[in-house]
């Protein structure tokens, strides 16, 4: 990533979605994708769903053999989209709020981006805490700009991307499939991947 200059600012867009709140506390996941480029990413995820039969479905909803195909191709277009990929394990927590809001910091902290506008887009997220996610992640230093709402994750093909990655980082983690972990593994060599 290239510094930003006072001229130059860099925009972040990170979006935001969790599993887990089903386990009552045991297992919460919180991830993110932070990208530079929402358009382009955007085009290639839709492209992506097409492509691996998954479409706009959850990533619990959809088949197996097509929700990894379909986070294959992801990963191994992310190095040339500019795309990292971060999620944060929370357990013995329903705290929701408060674990969402520290995997959000973390991935900021994380991407070292000093002079950018970040802006967050939460799955779910009611209107009413939009600023106060805000006024949290200004508190733990993080540079934010504007928090928003996601209502409705089937419009939006990132917020769709950052399920997926939050399903499958909870089930791998409560089942240590070999597929699954074959394909975080090489993820975070690449440097794509971040476990927070």
């Amino acid at each position: 990533m290239v510094s930003p200059t006072k001229k130059e600012t860099k925009r972040i867009d990170l979006y935001v979605d969790e599993s887990g709140q089903d386990t009552k506390g045991k297992l919460f996941v919180v991830a993110v994708v932070a990208v530079e480029n929402s358009d382009e990413l955007r085009l290639r995820c839709k492209s992506f769903e097409e492509s691996s039969g998954k479409g706009k479905v959850k990533w619990r909803s959809a088949e197996r053999k097509r929700r990894l195909a379909y986070l294959r191709s992801v990963m191994s277009g992310a190095s040339s989209l500019g795309v990292t990929l971060f999620y944060s394990v929370f357990r013995q927590t329903t705290d929701y709020n408060s674990a969402t809001i520290e995997g959000i910091a973390k991935s900021i902290r994380r991407l070292r981006i000093p002079g950018s506008r970040v802006y967050v887009y939460v799955d779910g997220l009611s209107k009413s805490k939009c600023n106060a996610y805000k006024t949290r992640l200004r508190r733990l230093s993080c540079p934010v700009k504007k928090v928003s709402r996601v209502a409705k994750d089937e419009n939006e093909p990132l917020i769709r991307l950052a399920d997926a990655l939050a399903g499958a980082s909870a089930e791998l983690i409560k089942y240590q499939e070999s597929d699954l972990s074959e394909l975080f593994s090489q993820a975070e060599q690449d440097g794509i991947l971040v476990s927070l």
